[in-house]
Order: structure tokens, then C-alpha cells, then sequence
């Protein structure tokens, strides 16, 4: 049986192309992908919020959860939960130091007012190393606590956490994208050398790369939403069940990672109203699917929610974004502890709060637990103010709180309006502009910690240094993650897609004034319709940065360009128009031709940009030269 399907795979050539682009895939973005043991860049956020979740801490995100989910969900798996037992541990421990300190501090100034004997010379030595020793301890313990949400950039991880593990699920769907491109190139195109090429532009990217290998959301984003693409065409093709079903389950993944991902809805929502049109199904099947769409794409998105509640039932600090209707929900708020019945605490002798009181209370109700929200004495009349949100509180539920976070979430995003400097515009990703500077070190070759391997040590003999090191030099090295494009890529997408649109054009002009059997033939109605879905697609993960006021980045422009690379390959594929003056077999050799110049570039480029793909040491005169690169 085993046999049997290598053989089938071996015979059938996309598949086997999409395993060997997974495979490729796999070794690129998990080479190296615990270097560095430190917090790149977001990881900072998004390694807090993993923390929030598993300490029940509410946290507040302009976000939607599924994407914060999953990354807890496999840091479950790889030391987290002992991570946080451990900083648990060492908060209490610090405590008793600092108890410990007060006293031995006390104790060495009683032995320093009086007459010093030997004994009391040599304890009191003993004292002060001891208080030393403990303030070293208190020291360590005041940098290894506090959770995740206290690490910031640079900052090395616990090695409780298994940082490779943590980081291998964006990993895996980096990985998975690239096979995913070559597949999607395929059926668009129906041309090996067009897809392998779509498949090596997206394999060697930097940028696809870099931010497929730490803690963040967008290769998960960008593989629903490319998958959900092509099953968008496919049911098109073949509006079956089948097809819908992966396309309404896509459409409620990227929603609930990003509201972004709402542009994978509109490329349904467009396909679904085609398709009527066009009277390919039965108009109960098209209702019926319209409805098996509405329905579970916003139960999914409001399930997300639901769970991202269970897991965060106490204050944090996300409370200041919402109204006391919202946190009257919390646990440990001040709306919550008033929204509930305590048996009042009443004093004989005082009117201060209970940590003032020396004497014992006359408790009426016999509770153990002193209420501090009660003041017995009123020095005046109060007036009588009514608590909206304790009397309309039970009317919310989950509803309330669902559309109050979602509310919150829209508004916050809109006015975010700080400057960045590694924010960008989408007339700086034209040109791959803007690159964002992930993670530093810098010192002597000692102080850097190299990753050992065979890549690391050739780029550093044979690239390096050969290039720019002059020998036996004692200088600088550094050690830099940037995220950053092939500049020329980027720069010719723009002129791709509007090539596209051209070409489509002349379609239509040349099919209104002319039938002409033999041009509809090479581009039937199906490839001219993915090429408006692919323009569509294009253009709707594009246009909308540019209405927006808020600072965007480099990675904002991902999906939109992981679609103009497909549309590149279609862009090529219009070759075969000219089939009638020259063989189909010449305008493919052609093909494979500027697939091999093409890829060797990129290889090229990749090799000598590897320090700061996977952040190897290098000499900071090289600096230059790689950053000129891109």
C-alpha cells in the first residue's frame, strides 16, 4: 500500500513538486530557529499575552484571539506552564529575602552601636556577607520574574521554555505557505515552470521568511487566506460542498486572526454572486450555501471570543479600555466586589479602614473576611447615586461583553496615531522601502553567541570573510534580525498586476467587436475569471492601507503581495498567446529559462544576506554592503 501511493506520487508531478516545496520549506524556516534565545521585536506582545491567558490575567488587544489562542495553545506543550509555576516560586522567594534583609539589616546595626567584641566582630561579618549574598539573590530574582509580560526586546528567554518548540508553529505554516504557493500557481496556470518559480520567489524571501520564524500571527494569517484563495477559485470551477465548506472555514479562521482577513470573505461574497448569475447551481443549493456561510463564520469568530473570556477571568491590565458595564464581569475589580452582597465589617472605635485598625472588630455577622470597601462612619449626608452597570449588568452576558471588546478593538485601532520609526506607507512597499530592525548585539566575536553548523561557518569563511574581514582583525561584530524584501520583486509586482488589467482589457475589446474562437480558446472564461479574482484580491489587501491614517508596516502588505506574485505567474503565463508564431515547447523552454536565471539570483542574494535572515555574527564592515542589497 505504501508502495503504492509513492508511486503515485512520484507519477504525479504537482504533487510531488508540492511535497518537495514543503519539504525546502520546513529546512528554511526551522534552520536556526532558536537563534536568538532572546525576544525579537513583537514576540515582546504577543509572548505577554501568552502569559495573560495562562494566568486567567484580562488583556486587551486590537486583535481578534484565535491567533493569541493557538500561540498559547502549543507554549502549553513547551514549558509554559512550568515557566509561570517558576516565577511564581521566585516571587514568593524574593519576599522572603526582602523580609530576611530587614532583619539582618537591623541586627547589624544593633552590633554596630555596641562594644565590639571578637564574637561580635566576626558575627557581624557574617551578617554582612549574608546580606550581600541575599542582595545579589533579590537582584537575580527582580530580573527572572514578573512572567512573560516583563521581558522586553533582547532580553533572553527562561530556560524552562522550550523556545523551539514555541516558535514551531508559525514555522510550520511558513513552511506550509511556500508548498501552497506552487500549488496555487499550478492551477492557475497549468505551467511546472511558472509554479517552481512562484514557488522559489516565495521560498527566498526575507520577508516571508523572517516573520515565519518567532512568535507572531502573520504566516498563520497569510496561509489561511492564500489557501482560502484558491479553494475560492476552485469553487468557482466547481461550486460543490466540498469546495465551500474549506472556503467557510478559511473565511472564519482569518477573520478571527485579523478583521484584514475580511478580504478573503469579500472574494467569496463576490465568487458566491457570480455564480448565481452565471445559473451554475440551483438557486436552493445557492441559498442554502449562503446560509451555512452566515451561519458559522460568525458562530466560529464568537466562539474565539467565548474561550478567549473563560481563559481571562481576573483584572488585568486591559480593564482601563472599557467601561464599568465591562469590568463589573472581572474578577478583583472595584465594579465587580460592589456588584455583590458582602455583610459589612462594622468598627467600634474608628472610622479608618481595617490595615489601620489596632483593635479587634465586632463582627455582626460572624464573616471572617473584613470587607475594606465598607466606611461605618459618614461624617455627612451622602448623596444617593444610582450604579447603571450593577442593575443592567446581568442583561449583558457574553453578548455585552462581545460587542463592548469588539467595539473597543475598532475605535482603538483607528486612533493608534504614534509615530514609528519602522512604520511605513504602501508608496514605500513598492519599492521593498522600510525595513524593520528586529533584534541587535554587538561586541567582540567572544562576547556573540555563533551559531555552529555548516551554513554558519562557510558564510563566515567563504562569504564574510573573504569579502570584507581583513585578516586577524580584533574590531566589532555584530549580530542583526532585520525584515526586509527583494526590492526588485516588489518593485516589479505593481507593473505585473497593471499588466493584468491591461490584458484583460483587450480580452474584453477583442471579444465585443470580434468573436475570436481561437483567443477564447487559449484563455477560456475560467482562467480570464481567476485573473479578475487574483486582480480583486490584489487590490482589496492593498487599497484600504492607503485610506488609513494609522501607522502601518512592512508586514500589512504581505497578503496583498503574495497575490501579485500569482499574478506575476499569470502575468508570464500570457506567453502562450503567442503559441500560433512559435511551439508551445519553445515558449516553455523559455519559461524554465528565466526560472533558472531567476531562482540562482535569489540564491544568490539569499546566501549573502544570511546574517541577517538568521542572525549570524558578522564583521560590521559587511554591513553595508548587505544593507545596499536591499
Amino acid at each position: 500500500m505504501i508502495s503504492t501511493l509513492f508511486k503515485k506520487i512520484i507519477q504525479n508531478k504537482t504533487v510531488l513538486g508540492t511535497l518537495l516545496f514543503l519539504l525546502l520549506g520546513i529546512f528554511t524556516r526551522f534552520a536556526f530557529i532558536d537563534n536568538p534565545k532572546e525576544v525579537v521585536f513583537d514576540e515582546f506582545h504577543f509572548f505577554h499575552f501568552v502569559s495573560e491567558y495562562e494566568e486567567g490575567e484580562y488583556f486587551f488587544d486590537i486583535h481578534p484571539p484565535l491567533g493569541k489562542l493557538v500561540l498559547w495553545a502549543n507554549a502549553q506543550m513547551y514549558g509554559l506552564p512550568e515557566f509561570i509555576h517558576e516565577n511564581q516560586e521566585n516571587k514568593l522567594t524574593k519576599e522572603t529575602l526582602e523580609l530576611e534583609q530587614k532583619n539582618l539589616k537591623k541586627q547589624v546595626v544593633l552590633l554596630e552601636k555596641n562594644e565590639k567584641s571578637a564574637q561580635k566582630i566576626q558575627k557581624l561579618a557574617e551578617l554582612k556577607t549574608q546580606y550581600e549574598n541575599n542582595k545579589s539573590k533579590i537582584e537575580y530574582l527582580s530580573t527572572h520574574i514578573g512572567g512573560l509580560s516583563s521581558i522586553g526586546i533582547g532580553k533572553e528567554y527562561s530556560e524552562t521554555l522550550n523556545i523551539t518548540g514555541i516558535r514551531s508553529v508559525p514555522a510550520f505554516f511558513g513552511a506550509a505557505l511556500v508548498a501552497l504557493m506552487f500549488y496555487f500557481a499550478y492551477f492557475l496556470t497549468s505551467s511546472y515552470a511558472i509554479s517552481t518559480l512562484i514557488g522559489m520567489l516565495t521560498l527566498f524571501s526575507p520577508a516571508f521568511l523572517v516573520q515565519s520564524q518567532y512568535v507572531l500571527m502573520d504566516s498563520i494569517l497569510m496561509f489561511f487566506i492564500v489557501l482560502g484563495g484558491l479553494f475560492s477559485l476552485k469553487y468557482y470551477k466547481n461550486p460543490s460542498w466540498k469546495n465551500w465548506i474549506i472556503v467557510i472555514s478559511t473565511s472564519a479562521i482569518v477573520i478571527s486572526i485579523k478583521w484584514t482577513g475580511a478580504t478573503l470573505i469579500g472574494l467569496s461574497g463576490i465568487i458566491w454572486l457570480v455564480i448565481i448569475f452565471q445559473s451554475k447551481i440551483s438557486f436552493g443549493k445557492w441559498i442554502s450555501q449562503f446560509f451555512a456561510f452566515w451561519i458559522f463564520v460568525p458562530a466560529f469568530y464568537m466562539g474565539t471570543f467565548a474561550l478567549h473570556f473563560a481563559l481571562l477571568p481576573n483584572s488585568g491590565e486591559g480593564d482601563v479600555f472599557h467601561t464599568p458595564e465591562f469590568r463589573a464581569n472581572l474578577e478583583n475589580t472595584s465594579e465587580n466586589i460592589n456588584n455583590k452582597i458582602i455583610p459589612k465589617t462594622f468598627f467600634l472605635n474608628t472610622k479608618y479602614h481595617p490595615p489601620l485598625v489596632t483593635t479587634e472588630p465586632l463582627d455582626f455577622f460572624l464573616q471572617k473576611k473584613i470587607n475594606p470597601y465598607f466606611d461605618p462612619l459618614i461624617s455627612e449626608p451622602q448623596d444617593y447615586q444610582k450604579n447603571e452597570y450593577i442593575l443592567n449588568w446581568e442583561n449583558w452576558l457574553f453578548y455585552g461583553k462581545f460587542i463592548e471588546l469588539n467595539r473597543q478593538m475598532g475605535e482603538r485601532s483607528a486612533a493608534i496615531r504614534d509615530e514609528h520609526p519602522f512604520a511605513s506607507r504602501p508608496s514605500d512597499w513598492i519599492h521593498g522601502k522600510k525595513s524593520i530592525y528586529l533584534w541587535n548585539k554587538e561586541g567582540s566575536a567572544e562576547n556573540l553567541r555563533e551559531p555552529k553548523g555548516v551554513i554558519p561557518e562557510f558564510w563566515n569563511n567563504y562569504i564574510g570573510g573573504n569579502f570584507t574581514k581583513p585578516n586577524n582583525f580584533q574590531g566589532r561584530y555584530v549580530q542583526q534580525l532585520h525584515l526586509f524584501t527583494n526590492s526588485t520583486l516588489w518593485s516589479i509586482l505593481p507593473y505585473s498586476t497593471l499588466f493584468l488589467i491591461l490584458l484583460l482589457f483587450i480580452f474584453k475589446i477583442i471579444k465585443y467587436f470580434q468573436k475570436n474562437e481561437i483567443l477564447e480558446k487559449k484563455f477560456n472564461n475560467y482562467y480570464m475569471s481567476y485573473q479578475i479574482f487574483i486582480i480583486i484580491m490584489i487590490l482589496m489587501n492593498i487599497v484600504p492601507f492607503l485610506l488609513v491614517e494609522r501607522p502601518q508596516f512592512l508586514y500589512h502588505a504581505f497578503e496583498g503581495v503574495l497575490f501579485g506574485i500569482l499574478g506575476l505567474g499569470m502575468a508570464l503565463n500570457s506567453l502562450y498567446l503567442f503559441s500560433d508564431y512559435v511551439s508551445k515547447k519553445y515558449i516553455s523552454n523559455i519559461l524554465w529559462g528565466i526560472t533558472m536565471f531567476v531562482t540562482i539570483l535569489l540564491i544568490i542574494f539569499f546566501i549573502i544576506e544570511l546574517p541577517l535572515i538568521y542572525g549570524f555574527p558578522f564583521h560590521d564592515s559587511m554591513a553595508h554592503t548587505m544593507f545596499q542589497l536591499f
